[in-house]
């Protein structure tokens, strides 16, 4: 196939105040061999110096009011003009063959609204950090799904742009598991093919959105519970393990941040919160390490 032939792919980087990792998803993303791509970096009212430095990496960048990463990449779905998206979070990294995959699947699965693969884990530095991957039954990604969200970031899947305007992107409101959503209605609708190539790096660090551990559970609840009223017949009980399986994965890390806060003194409205959301949806936990903490 020549290269004009191919499908221009649009890779939208949403950035809020990470502008010291954004040269190197940019870089991650200049070091593919697809031939026809375009980048834009979402600048989502950054009070950093976001914006420039996507200029001096020499990419285009759209600014608008900080309003979450749903709407950013949903500016980015509108303004971009390739068949085909890539939402690379800005503090990780596409791998290298990432968009050549993800295109060469799409081409072999021409039903399929988007194909998804696995990510590696990072650090902070970039560095591997050890990692436990779930078995994904690609028989029914939709009940893996309800379990388990098997693909870590959004750049490990490559969207065909009709399939998200017909569900009208990313739903805001649910920001930490908004992704989530997407990838629960499309499996529904039997339009994910899994490859199950690694092909992106998923960075680790104090500022991610996913090491606030009460407002994904929140998040993902949340989710669960809209797409639940769409669901087909028969999958009840996946849901009902789905959130009994997240309350716990959520709930072991909302108990380490009490831990925390506690140990450095912090005793305000968020710790009381979390600690109710703990003892709402995990109540068992909660019991189970309150009993640890009376033994000692």
């Amino acid at each position: 196939m020549d290269d004009v032939d191919r499908p221009l792919v649009s890779v939208v980087i949403p950035c809020f105040n990470h502008a010291r990792f954004l040269p190197s998803a940019v870089a991650s993303v200049r070091a593919q061999d697809y031939p026809r791509l375009e980048i834009l970096v979402v600048d989502d009212g950054s009070t950093d110096a976001t914006a420039d430095v996507a200029a001096r990496c020499g990419v285009r960048v759209l600014r608008q009011r900080n309003g979450g990463v749903s709407r950013a990449r949903n500016a980015g779905l509108e303004a971009t003009a390739g068949s085909l998206l890539v939402f690379l979070d800005a503090d990780d990294e596409l791998l290298p063959g990432s968009v050549a995959t993800g295109v060469a699947t799409l081409a072999a699965h021409p039903n399929a609204a988007c194909a998804a693969g696995r990510c590696t884990s990072i650090d902070a530095e970039g560095r591997p950090v050890g990692q436990t991957e779930a078995a994904v039954d690609t028989s029914d990604l939709y009940r893996t799904w309800l379990l388990a969200n098997f693909v870590w970031a959004p750049a490990a899947v490559i969207f065909r742009r009709q399939a998200l305007l017909a569900i009208g992107g990313f739903p805001v409101g649910h920001e930490g598991a908004a992704d989530y959503a997407v990838y629960l209605r499309l499996a529904r609708q039997g339009g994910v093919v899994f490859h199950g190539e690694r092909v992106a790096a998923y960075r680790q660090h104090g500022a991610t959105m996913s090491r606030q551990p009460a407002r994904m559970l929140r998040d993902v609840l949340a989710v669960l519970a809209a797409e639940e009223t769409q669901a087909p017949a028969g999958y009840a009980a996946d849901f009902a393990r789905g959130r009994q399986a997240w309350s716990a994965w959520y709930g072991e890390q909302i108990v380490d941040s009490l831990r925390r806060d506690w140990r450095d003194g912090r005793h305000g409205w968020t710790q009381l919160s979390s600690a109710a959301l703990l003892l709402r949806h995990s109540p068992s936990l909660a019991a189970r390490h309150l009993l640890k903490r009376l033994q000692r």
